[in-house]
């Protein structure tokens, strides 16, 4: 293998975990509140799930007694959300079936440098850490409807190991 087929390999490589860590680096799905803090998952490494959208709180509603006020909160909150997620979704899909489309015609033998396939995945990173902003923003704003005795309450019901102990 000659040395600029090594550097574009390396580089597809490179380029591929960028995307999958800008795409998977969101976490679980179904976290809990009140789970480890940011500056502890941090320090070891990892950071902490999400706080749960509002359609995982509609979804244990009558466990957590939400008010008929909070329910059409909650609902106004989850039908933006979704629309918004949708949305930065299909942006980052075509992001990356760019990006793919790009690194086909690079290896098909047209070739490209290390900075250009920076330049262009780094759409992809910018989308993927908007996408995990939206969805903390939309997290506080959740929690933020909930009293403390209803966060105390959800924090019970999650898994131990969503908050910070073990199985």
């Amino acid at each position: 293998m000659n040395v600029a087929a090594r550097a574009l390999v390396t580089s597809l490589v490179l380029a591929a975990v960028a995307v999958a860590y800008s795409v998977l680096a969101d976490g679980p799905r179904h976290p809990a509140p009140g789970g480890e803090r940011r500056a502890d998952a941090v320090s070891r490494g990892a950071l902490a799930p999400p706080p749960p959208t509002a359609r995982e709180i509609l979804g244990r509603s009558a466990e957590l007694s939400l008010r008929p006020v909070q329910v059409a909160r909650l609902e106004t909150l989850d039908r933006e959300w979704r629309s918004q997620q949708e949305w930065l979704e299909a942006e980052l899909d075509a992001a990356t079936a760019e990006f793919s489309r790009f690194m086909g015609e690079a290896r098909a033998g047209r070739g490209t440098t290390l900075a250009e396939i920076q330049r262009r995945s780094a759409e992809i990173a910018t989308l993927g850490r908007a996408l995990r902003e939206e969805r903390r923003l939309h997290g506080e704003a959740v929690a933020r409807l909930l009293t403390d005795g209803q966060r105390e309450r959800l924090g019970q019901m999650a898994p131990p190991a969503a908050r910070g102990g073990r199985k």
